[in-house]
């Protein structure tokens, strides 16, 4: 057998599939904040909760994370046995990216959007006093949720990029992605906490690569599951 192949066909094709989905939505994440803009100053994103395509991009960040999670999750399955301890520290960090990501937009949708932005108009002075500090305040507690989401990012790629620089020529072309990926990340941190004045490299790489990155990742899946047997034949011996 393969050391690539050590799950199931069923497992690997839901995996391929799920990378395949957030190939999609990778670039409709980049794509629809270009397709609406925000005013200057801070009333600038108040009406951002009518606007169809902002909210319709924070609900597909929200599934997005859970499919990714399922894609990361049987890559490192399926490498657990050539390349354990990077796979596990991979795993884990995506998770704890997942989680910190689902939260944030959690609170994006239902707090910042659904609660307060939408309760800004009409609202008695005393409330909408109320309402703009917690706005103000949760987009403080956004900036620290995304450098914890940035940093287990940046843990996963490179631990996946490790642990996939070995084997057929399309894992390690994913590996090497993996890889390439967390310079990506780094720059930007840099460039959103510490003023690096990088986002120009970040603007045209970012819609190539994650998409590039996710759909190479299932594409290898669904070709480990095309290798496999169907459920109830039998394995050439």
């Amino acid at each position: 057998m393969n050391a690539d192949n050590c799950l199931g066909r069923g497992a690997l094709l839901l995996g391929g599939l799920a990378a395949i989905v957030t190939a999609v939505t990778t670039i409709l994440l980049w794509y629809l904040p270009r397709t609406y803009s925000v005013e200057p100053g801070p009333d600038g994103p108040i009406g951002l909760h009518a606007e169809p395509a902002y909210m319709a991009r924070l609900w597909i960040n929200y599934v997005h994370v859970f499919l990714a999670l399922l894609a990361y999750g049987v890559v490192a399955a399926t490498v657990r046995r050539t390349a354990p301890t990077a796979a596990a520290i991979g795993f884990v960090a995506f998770l704890i990216w997942c989680v910190a990501e689902a939260i944030g937009v959690s609170i994006n949708l239902w707090a910042v959007n659904e609660t307060w932005r939408a309760g800004l108009a009409g609202a008695e002075p005393a409330t909408e006093q109320l309402i703009r500090a917690s706005l103000h305040t949760a987009a403080g507690i956004w900036d620290g949720i995304f450098f914890v989401v940035l940093t287990a990012f940046l843990i996963g790629t490179v631990s996946y990029g490790i642990a996939l620089a070995s084997g057929t020529a399309l894992r390690r072309l994913l590996g090497a992605l993996f890889l390439l990926a967390g310079p990506l990340t780094l720059i930007i941190m840099l460039d959103g906490y510490f003023g690096a004045s990088l986002s120009r490299w970040v603007s045209w790489s970012y819609p190539i690569l994650q998409p590039v990155s996710r759909a190479v990742m299932g594409v290898w899946l669904l070709t480990l599951a095309s290798h496999q047997p169907l459920p109830g034949s039998r394995r050439n011996s």
